[in-house]
């Protein structure tokens, strides 16, 4: 394995030994300034500095930790700047290779990323990452597919275990916990995206996991925040299909959670809460019922050309008893400059029985394959519209400052007079904003309902809806982080006068700077049995980020 820390190390031991102040400055690299004999970590790029200062022997020890983590592992350590054969790489590189489109703030610079590559990696580097923020205060985060809309993949001077480049794969297995022998089941380690199922399971095996609608969406946080995809209707969340859960625990245990084992309460809690942390440990493959697909997903769009027609419409569909689980829908208002201010209804379908859902719907000749397979012909059936796809309009701006605000229509509230009144001040939101803000409502429901809120930790399951509204401003925009705290700000304010009709919110779309009772927002009536399990398999929060269970 390459020794590429030797060099690091001499690097910093000069820098050390030097009596002046003395800036080494890469292009990511860290900076070091000497100051009273020790120094403080800094961005090289000049970025803000970082909340912590070391002594020279405190550094040392940090080093001979890192070189020790780097001799024991089939992977790599990788400092910021420099990777294992020691080229010069922008974290761009390790960050953004797998899909080039950013849907989230800007990632924090970490110090170094420990790119694993097995569970035998994970379960030697994480007592050792423990240590060191114990020791030394140097924070880490886990990072699987890295989407977190606020950053929290990384962390600022801190280290990343890398878990989601190296564990991808997909092994078909029978069933040794619950369930029919008959039902089929794969482990899934956490680097496994929606491009990977498709290729591994569906085009091979004529067999599916639910995955999210975005491609390049990794399984691990996928997963454990819940799961929602365009199957969930009709199969469950992605956390309802897990039958098992591989788990790497703070002292470097590796245990195996199920329902039946006695890691039932770890296994509960990983199905919808287990990136609130991640909580208990990180899981390295998990353990998922697969359902047979045909190629048979049809798409459909509509356009609503007000307000009103669309209250009646959301109303109309929210509060149908007899709504095939196979169907999904999705309404969407996009900036002025893409749709004007007609509503976009998506449809899709799978298996047989397709439902006349509205008034001149479109059906578009457009099947899973050929949205997977062949964009170009999606897009040219105007498979553009959906968000987050790779030829989407609006996932056309790379690299974008990004916050959503979202919240769960109940049964109660389905009505005209409501619905009138959300999609009117949802409207004004986008127009306040200049072309930078898409509303989105989800139609949630069917099998996703047919699971007991304490079943698993994804509590909001009478959700008819989920509604979000998603500030997206293009990092090149000229001054794109001034635009976009004004419209940050705005929303804010605005707001709450959505989500008093709404209640909870969806972790996997997270508010940022909700730290205050995000628990209860996130998780609702199991938050006392989360913090129980958070103590029991983590007494000290070594598992931690702004959003972790409180």
């Amino acid at each position: 394995m390459p020794r590429f820390w030797l060099f690091v190390s001499s690097l910093y031991l000069l820098l050390l030994v030097a009596s002046a102040p003395v800036c080494q400055s890469w292009r990511l690299f860290p900076a070091i300034r000497f100051r009273g004999g020790g120094f403080r970590m800094t961005r090289g790029n000049g970025g803000a500095s970082s909340s912590w200062t070391k002594s020279a022997a405190s550094i040392t020890k940090i080093l001979k930790e890192l070189d020790f983590l780097n001799s024991k592992l089939d992977g790599s350590v990788i400092v910021v700047g420099h990777d294992n054969l020691g080229k010069d790489t922008l974290l761009s590189d390790l960050y953004d290779k797998e899909g080039g489109l950013t849907w989230m703030k800007p990632t924090p610079v970490p110090l170094a990323i420990v790119q694993v590559a097995s569970e035998s990696d994970v379960a030697v580097a994480v007592p050792i990452l423990v240590r060191l923020q114990k020791d030394f205060g140097i924070p880490f985060r886990i990072r699987s597919g890295g989407h977190h809309y606020n950053g929290y993949s990384s962390v600022e001077m801190g280290i990343v275990l890398d878990i989601g480049t190296n564990l991808n794969k997909i092994t078909l297995c029978h069933n040794d916990n619950n369930g029919s022998e008959e039902e089929p089941l794969a482990w899934i380690e956490p680097s496994v995206n929606g491009g990977d199922i498709w290729k591994q399971l569906i085009q091979k095996h004529k067999l599916a996991a639910i995955m999210g609608g975005c491609p390049a969406v990794n399984q691990g946080g996928f997963l454990l925040g819940g799961g929602f995809s365009y199957w969930s209707r009709l199969y469950g969340l992605g956390c309802d299909r897990m039958v098992a859960a591989r788990v790497v625990l703070a002292n470097g245990t590796i245990v195996t959670a199920n329902a039946t084992n006695s890691h039932s309460d770890l296994f509960w809690a990983l199905r919808g809460a287990g990136s609130a942390g991640p909580i208990g440990g990180v899981v390295t493959s998990f353990q998922v019922k697969l359902f047979p697909t045909q190629d048979e997903q049809v798409y459909g769009m509509g356009k609503i050309p007000s307000v009103e027609e669309a209250a009646h419409y959301l109303t109309n569909i929210g509060t149908r008893t007899n709504l095939p689980g196979n169907a999904g829908i999705t309404l969407f208002l996009f900036p002025k400059q893409f749709y004007g201010d007609e509503w976009l209804s998506v449809y899709n379908w799978y298996d047989n029985g397709i439902p006349q859902l509205q008034t001149g719907m479109t059906l578009l000749n457009a099947t899973f394959r050929d949205a997977l397979l062949h964009p170009d012909t999606a897009r040219g059936f105007g498979m553009e519209i959906q968000s987050g796809t790779e030829h989407s309009k609006m996932g056309l701006m790379e690299g974008r400052l990004w916050q959503v605000w979202n919240g769960f229509l109940m049964p109660e509230q389905c009505n005209t007079q409501t619905w009138t009144k959300l999609l009117t001040i949802m409207r004004e939101m986008r127009d306040a904003c200049e072309g930078y803000v898409t509303i989105e409502v989800l139609l949630w429901g069917g099998a996703i309902s047919d699971v007991s809120p304490s079943e698993t930790a994804f509590f909001w399951r009478r959700g008819i809806y989920n509604i979000c509204v998603n500030l997206g401003v293009p990092a090149h925009v000229e001054n794109a982080e001034v635009i976009f705290e004004r419209h940050r700000a705005y929303l804010s304010r605005a707001w709450p006068k959505v989500n008093k009709y709404l209640q909870g919110a969806y972790y996997n779309y997270p508010v940022q700077g909700k730290k205050e009772g995000n628990s209860d927002v996130y998780f609702g009536g199991n938050v006392a049995k989360l913090r129980k399990i958070k103590k029991q398999y983590d007494p000290d929060n070594v598992f931690h980020h702004p959003q972790s269970i409180d």
